[in-house]
């Protein structure tokens, strides 16, 4: 387990890395351009180009709230007699 952690934080940080480099480079910020981005073009952009990923986006954080609603559920017979009121036999 310790061995997945330490993979997963040595992908972030090189994640970050190429970032900040891809970032930074003169290249992207060399060009400006002369329109200005609008809400309608920001709109079809993320309808039409962005569709699938906000898709898959809202499907792992569904799965991650219901995962997180499980975990918290409290299943101690007391409290399963609290709540639904009935005496231990």
């Amino acid at each position: 387990m310790k061995l997945v952690s330490l993979f997963t934080r040595m992908g972030l940080l090189a994640l970050g890395m190429i970032l900040v480099s891809v970032l930074s480079a003169d290249s992207v910020w060399a060009n400006s351009s002369e329109e200005y981005p609008t809400t309608s073009g920001l709109a079809d952009s993320l309808l039409s180009d962005w569709a699938l990923p906000l898709l898959i986006l809202g499907v792992l954080m569904s799965m991650a709230m219901i995962g997180a609603a499980y975990l918290v559920r409290d299943e101690r017979m007391e409290n399963l007699l609290w709540e639904f009121g009935g005496e231990e036999e």
